[in-house]
């Protein structure tokens, strides 16, 4: 028996009604989603606050900005929501939940479909673009209510990626750009390079693209190097992601990574600010090192060579943790929110069968050598900045790449239902045990870390 595609799924939808479908979607929820205007708090709060810095001195310039830690782009981004607070009176909240439902419009209508047709050839079907639309909105809809950076960086690497994969130095030039935005909102986004760079190389005209691609990305990082130079005396064009005299904020982030197995924000008067899952085990090497905390990145080589198996075993647990999704919000209403077990249950199952088609081979696409270059580029750019997040202090949010690649595998290529009729009865058997044996797996792990919380004072002596 062949499967024949509905007519749902038989075309693409055209790019701008994929766009307004989304927005109209989004649009609805955010102003319903139940949080208030006090919840602008924390990073997102931190964001839209920073956005006044063009302001300071009376007239808008980027070079009053003077935040070291956060890169100049993400703010500025947010000064058409600020602006239409300023003109109808509306609190911050809903400004940046029309900003977000602009971003999940801009993600989900153009940057997937379009990356996901770079990598692998293949458009998605109206169904099938339907149903990530549907999974997309089940684990991360919430996001969409707050000014953070992930969601808008993420965008605009997709998109860079796009353009890059298309001829001319036109594109290349754009596509500079839109990286060199992701690396501003994101300096993990650092760790794409080799991605980036593969897929220029897997294209004709290199050289002259190349230098297209540099202009672009100079033209985007150049005020970052002023705001640099003219405040903190420094010659670079990426942001320090340092506060004056302290560490790295990345080695900030192994030391926490090291102690804690996973942190959620919390709006929970019963937890301040931070919920903090122990690594109990991690906490126990720290106290045996001569310091609580990795004050350079040999101290951290050094330390890691010193527990590879315990490192080793740490990175799976982030990982697990990463794409664990027990909530749909960056901002947590209560530990145990109603609908939390479908939630899990929903992902789990997800992500097994992600995994299945992943593992098995099933995921293949027949596009010749060029093809398969372009999707390794893609993948390495999607996974090296998630992989250099995995040792840090795991939040959900930093491995929303892996998350929404796996669903988008799912939504597109999976057929869960003509699988299971064209196996034998001894088959079906064996592979209900072992959904049996995963989802169980997942469900101890999960439950295993939320029985480690700390109170958010434990997270002082790493500082």
């Amino acid at each position: 028996m062949t499967h024949e595609p509905s007519k749902l799924e038989h075309k693409e939808w055209p790019s701008w009604l994929r766009v307004l479908l989304v927005l109209t979607l989004y649009s609805l929820y955010l102003p319903l989603s139940g949080y208030q205007p006090s919840d602008l708090r924390f990073d997102a709060g931190q964001y839209w606050e920073l956005s006044l810095k063009f302001w300071q001195h009376g007239q808008f310039s980027l070079l009053h900005y003077d935040e070291p830690v956060r890169g100049y782009l993400g703010p500025l981004l947010l000064q058409p929501g600020r602006l239409l607070c300023h003109i109808t009176g509306w609190p911050a909240l809903w400004g940046a939940q029309v900003l977000g439902a602009g971003w999940a419009a801009l993600l989900f209508g153009l940057a997937i479909p379009w990356a996901w047709r770079l990598g692998t050839g293949q458009g998605l079907r109206k169904g099938r673009w339907l149903l990530l639309v549907a999974l997309g909105f089940v684990f991360w809809r919430d996001y969409f209510n707050f000014p953070l950076s992930d969601m808008p960086a993420f965008t605009l690497l997709l998109l860079g990626l796009v353009a890059l994969g298309r001829g001319g130095w036109g594109w290349a030039l754009l596509a500079g750009a839109l990286f060199a935005g992701a690396l501003n909102i994101r300096p993990i986004y650092l760790a794409a390079l080799p991605g980036v760079a593969l897929l220029l190389a897997s294209r004709a005209a290199w050289a002259p693209r190349l230098a297209a691609l540099a202009a672009g990305a100079a033209l985007v990082l150049l005020p970052q190097y002023l705001i640099n130079r003219q405040h903190f005396g420094q010659a670079t064009p990426l942001v320090l992601a340092a506060p004056a005299s302290k560490r790295p904020l990345y080695l900030q982030q192994l030391t926490w990574g090291t102690a804690f197995q996973r942190v959620e924000t919390s709006l929970m008067p019963e937890y301040p600010r931070q919920v903090l899952f122990a690594d109990l085990a991690g906490q126990r090497d720290l106290a045996a090192a001569p310091e609580p905390a990795f004050n350079s990145y040999g101290s951290f080589f050094r330390f890691t060579l010193l527990h590879p198996l315990a490192f080793t075993a740490r990175c799976l647990r982030h990982l697990f943790n990463g794409l664990d999704i027990r909530y749909s919000t960056p901002y947590l209403r209560q530990l145990h929110p109603p609908g939390q077990e479908v939630l899990r249950m929903l992902n789990y199952l997800t992500l097994g069968l992600a995994l299945a088609k992943v593992i098995t081979g099933l995921w293949r696409f027949q596009l010749g050598f060029a093809c398969h270059k372009t999707k390794l580029a893609v993948l390495l750019a999607l996974l090296l900045p998630c992989a250099s997040a995995i040792p840090t202090a795991m939040e959900c949010r930093f491995l929303l790449p892996v998350h929404l690649l796996l669903l988008t595998i799912v939504a597109a290529v999976a057929r869960p239902g003509l699988w299971w009729r064209q196996v034998r009865l001894g088959q079906r058997v064996l592979i209900l045990l072992m959904l049996l044996v995963w989802v169980g797996g997942c469900w101890w792990l999960s439950d295993e870390t939320v029985r480690h919380i700390q109170p958010e004072s434990m997270a002082r002596q790493y500082e």
